[in-house]
């Protein structure tokens, strides 16, 4: 029956019925009306909340559907709103810029009932102090609120937190979260056109999850600071910033805690590596400038100091008396002391010689290293190390025998082609990734346009270093076309080419001067410099730039090196470069922070490359994506880049960079080219380690995980470097690529060990329970199926496959060089599983004796493992299944909230009422420990955080349990396993 017909029906039936009801009223001689209002139901009426005492006003938008305000006159004003989310909110989490006492007046009376009402902490704020508009009398009434904390960042050299947010959660489920853009002030609540979008829990829990996440985590930051309401000393400290930041010119004398940030929590972690693992006390740090080298240097300091018990003696060497002053005080900072620190420049002389901070020629001039000795300054810093192999640096520093050398600098490749390495054995400690830099915003954003510029290069003369540059010269220098197409480049992309203070990177300084005679007969002001220019020509062409009397300078090998040009704001790279060292240098002459400098305009003039120039090294170092993901990056636009950069190609030079990744990133034939180049160049095979330095390759490449070829010495058999075809020995050289994450000393040391005696015997005698244990994993990764067999047993296999032998040796060579972390801390004695140190499962399950000698190997792939001896549950965390980049449905069940506090989700039936949840909620006397092991997605390996103790817990079925590792993570893998990546 169709809708139309059932509908008569039922209208036919009802007035039968009424008619029925009517006839009886007249029967018994009753009031019809009044009979008929007895007989039909009342209205529904919906049940819209359950209280105690007086019943809060709901908010008028739906709790259940999500929606946009934006200050129709049909909408219901925000303050209202958010009065009426509080009302009935169990919780309220808040992260608002901004925060005035006008504002809080609006909410005062919400928030006071709502304080009232609740108990423990239920209302959480923070706020900042940029650009002074945060009250301290607003901070301070919200504070005072029963129940309510506020955390205030006083960090505004990143301005990071510029978002406007509310969170309320409800016990029911039905939790709404407004962000958006509106400030805790009266005009963003009760006037001004904010718009916010009102989530909730029921349509977009993701959303919810995340929000939680992320503000769990920046309530645990360090950067927000608890305010407390009654203490001097809070509200001294934010008094001070604000007004610091109403007037920038305003200084103070307190000593502010130094925190490094985490990406140079990373760099100290790489210090000690060096020093504790690999015994190297002279270290070089290269780092952008702005990036905060000498805070690193003063935290690196005090950590040794602390460690030593006292402070060494210190010699900071700079080459300018203000860089010493600002050293000086950041010293001062990170040691909590005021009076730490002498200078010896311009007349100034140290009284005690104890901790110096001096110009190279203030030393050599006071004859300081002759009279107190070669070993009085125990710990030597080196800023702008890239002076260090000038006569004058040598002539001092040669002189010096400290126990640590640390060399900072922006730029380690010298125009002059001298290398700083030889003063530090040959090696980087640590080089910054630029992307973690642009991330935290120490460097400003870039905005890259790669321009074709259709130059042939095809068939130009190829060396290893690059192309033949006297031909690049002759064939850049004259060209019309090309400097016509980059003059209109430049105009199309800027409001006015006269108003840019812009460098020119040339080829050579025929190419320099050319480029600026085209661009002065075009009407721009520019000017030409290079190598050969004097002195003062350098400082009145700095002068001009930075004055606007100039608007371009052309350069040929110049400013490549640690020169102060904060004012460069557009960069013109008009020659090909595959040096990713010499391109970022290049880049960071145009990324510090200037006024009124938001971002970097960048020109890349691209032609048609030799098919030997390679853009995977430039492109992998200036946007942080891994060279195997470069092709798909490339081809979508660039979606992941650092915080605020740009990248666009033109159509050309797209296709032009993707044909170069294909054959750069073409698999094991372009490796086997590259080893056979290099073996003639040097007249002997490369050591793995060689080659991987000298072709600047990724360990990756020669053990790609999605061929089925790869391994050294397949690859050395394919260049025709070494003898032998067999299949068994070239399974296992590819397999050995199962082991790029190791990076245990202990278990790389026992493999080395292993494989470098030449007597069976020898490498069998006296192993180690754990030793035994480390090379049973080892059987474990490259022999997966049959029985696990005896250490022994593994080192026999490893003796009948010679070439399989030397090449572990060389790959435990390389891995040893990429360990980031010194700890060597084993929480359970039973377990040879170091905390930090990565494993696969299959290796974990050996270590913890699930597999065992004589046992079919297998791998149990529960997301828990319960173990008897010793009573201990393994967490296996995945923080991403889906494995993919970015999925908006992800829900943030497990995810690091501090270094210390980590939140893990159960599986959906564990219950606070049975036994599967109550152990984790009544540990530890429930006799169990629980050991937590992460991943980010499923194609990596699990990283052991070691022991975790029970805090506190949400929600049932599953259960939300916040967990406190015994042993704090290091920055790297918090940036990696926290919500809110901070690198």
């Amino acid at each position: 029956m169709k809708l139309e017909g059932r509908a008569d029906v039922a209208r036919t039936l009802a007035d039968r019925l009424l008619a029925e009801v009517a006839a009886f009223a007249r029967e018994h001689s009753l009031d019809e009306d009044a009979v008929l209002e007895q007989a039909l139901a009342p209205p529904p009426r919906r049940l819209l909340s359950v209280h105690k005492g007086r019943p809060a006003i709901r908010p008028e938008s739906p709790l259940s559907i999500s929606t946009l305000l934006t200050r129709n006159r049909t909408e219901p004003s925000l303050a209202a709103e958010i009065a009426s989310e509080i009302a009935t909110a169990d919780r309220v989490d808040a992260i608002i810029a901004f925060v005035t006492v006008a504002g809080v007046r609006l909410l005062a009376d919400v928030l006071e009932d709502f304080s009232r009402r609740a108990t423990g902490l239920r209302f959480r704020m923070l706020t900042t102090v940029f650009t002074g508009t945060t009250e301290p009398e607003a901070v301070d009434r919200l504070a005072r609120l029963p129940g309510a904390q506020l955390k205030v960042s006083y960090d505004v050299r990143r301005t990071r937190l510029h978002a406007k947010a509310w969170l309320f959660h409800r016990e029911s489920g039905l939790s709404t979260a407004y962000i958006g853009s509106a400030n805790f002030t009266a005009p963003a609540l009760a006037s001004g056109q904010e718009w916010m979008v009102k989530i909730s829990a029921t349509d977009l829990p993701q959303v919810i999850d995340k929000f939680r996440g992320t503000f769990d985590s920046l309530w645990e930051d360090p950067e927000f600071e608890p305010y407390e309401p009654g203490s001097d000393a809070s509200r001294e400290r934010l008094l001070g910033a604000l007004r610091a930041q109403a007037n920038p010119r305003s200084t103070t004398t307190s000593l502010v805690t130094l925190r490094p940030l985490p990406f140079q929590e990373a760099i100290l972690e790489k210090l000690r590596v060096e020093r504790e693992v690999h015994g190297h006390r002279r270290n070089l740090i290269v780092a952008a400038t702005g990036t905060g080298k000498t805070v690193i240097a003063a935290c690196d300091y005090a950590r040794v100091a602390e460690a030593a018990g006292v402070r060494p003696r210190l010699l900071f060497l700079a080459h300018r008396k203000e860089i010493l002053v600002q050293a000086r005080d950041t010293f001062r900072h990170a040691l909590q002391d005021g009076a730490f620190g002498e200078l010896l420049v311009d007349g100034e002389r140290p009284e005690h010689f104890e901790h110096v901070f001096a110009t190279i020629q203030s030393v050599a001039a006071g004859d300081i290293i002759g009279r107190f000795g070669a070993t009085h300054f125990r710990h030597v810093v080196i800023d702008e190390c890239h002076h260090l192999p000038a006569p004058s640096y040598q002539a001092v520093v040669r002189q010096l025998s400290p126990d640590i050398l640390v060399g900072l600098t922006a730029t380690p490749e010298r125009s002059d082609g001298k290398s700083l390495l030889p003063d530090f054995g040959d090696r980087l400690a640590h080089e910054l990734r630029l992307w973690q830099a642009l991330d935290q915003q120490l460097l400003v954003p870039f905005e890259y346009f790669g321009v074709s510029d259709r130059t042939d290069l095809r068939d130009l003369r190829w060396t290893r270093s690059g192309y033949d540059e006297a031909a690049l010269s002759q064939l850049y220098t004259g060209n019309d076309a090309r400097a016509t197409l980059i003059l209109a480049q430049l105009a199309r992309r800027v409001a006015d080419v006269g108003a840019v203070r812009a460098l020119g990177f040339c080829v050579s300084v025929e190419h320099a001067k050319f480029m600026a005679a085209k661009f002065v007969a075009a009407g721009v002001s520019a000017m030409a410099l290079h190598g050969e220019s004097d002195a003062e020509e350098r400082t009145q062409a700095a002068a001009k730039l930075r004055e606007h009397t100039v608007s371009v300078i052309f350069t040929c090998d110049l400013y490549n090196e640690g020169v102060d040009l904060p004012f460069v704001d557009t960069l013109l790279l008009l020659r090909p470069t595959q040096s990713a060292t010499l391109f970022l240098q290049q880049l960071g002459r145009g990324l510090r922070h200037h006024e009124r400098k938001a971002s970097c305009l960048v020109l890349d003039f691209i032609g048609q490359q030799h098919e030997r120039f390679r853009f995977d090294t430039t492109l992998s170092a200036m946007t942080g994506i891994a060279r195997a993901r470069l092709r798909k990056a490339v081809e979508g636009g660039f979606p992941y880049l650092p915080s605020g950069c740009t990248m666009q190609l033109d159509r050309v030079a797209k296709d032009e960079i993707v044909r170069s990744l294909q054959r750069a990133l073409g698999g094991a034939e372009s490796v086997v080219r590259d080893l056979r180049e290099l073996a003639a160049e040097r007249s002997t095979t490369p050591s793995l380690r060689e080659y991987l330095a000298e072709t600047g390759r990724d360990l990756e490449e020669i053990y790609p995980k999605s061929s089925k070829s790869g391994g050294w010495t397949t690859l050395l058999r394919r260049a025709r470097l070494a003898d032998g075809d067999d299949s068994p020995t070239e399974d296992v050289s590819k397999r050995l690529g199962r082991l790029l994450h190791v990076d245990e000393p202990a278990r790389l040391g026992i493999y080395l060990r292993s494989v470098a005696a030449a007597d069976t015997t020898m490498r069998e005698a006296s192993l180690s329970a754990d030793d035994r244990c480390r090379l049973e994993m080892l059987d474990a990764q490259l022999w997966e199926r049959g029985l696990m067999p005896t250490a022994e047993e593994t080192i026999k296999k490893l003796v009948e496959l010679p070439a399989i032998a030397s090449e572990l040796k060389e790959l435990c060579e390389v891995l040893d060089d990429r360990v980031s972390v010194s700890s060597a801390i084993y929480p359970e004695s039973a377990w040879p599983l170091a905390l930090h140190h990565h494993y696969t499962r299959r290796e974990i399950l050996t270590a913890v004796r699930v597999l065992s000698p004589g046992q079919k190997k297998y791998v149990v792939q529960s997301g828990i493992l319960k173990l008897e001896s010793p009573r201990a549950e393994l967490l296996f965390v995945t923080l991403d299944k889906s494995g993919t980049e970015f999925s908006p449905t992800t829900r943030y069940r497990d995810y690091a909230i501090s270094r210390d506090l980590f939140h893990w989700e159960t599986q959906g039936a564990a219950s606070t009422r049975r036994p599967s949840g109550r152990r984790y909620i009544d540990s530890p006397t429930s006799g169990f420990s629980f050991h937590l092991f992460v991943r980010s997605t499923p194609d990596d390996v699990y990283a052991y955080l070691g022991p975790v103790t029970y805090v506190s817990h949400a929600g049932d079925r599953p259960i939300a349990i916040t967990w406190r590792l015994t042993h704090p993570m290091p920055a790297s893998l918090f940036e990696t396993y926290a919500t809110l990546a901070t690198s």
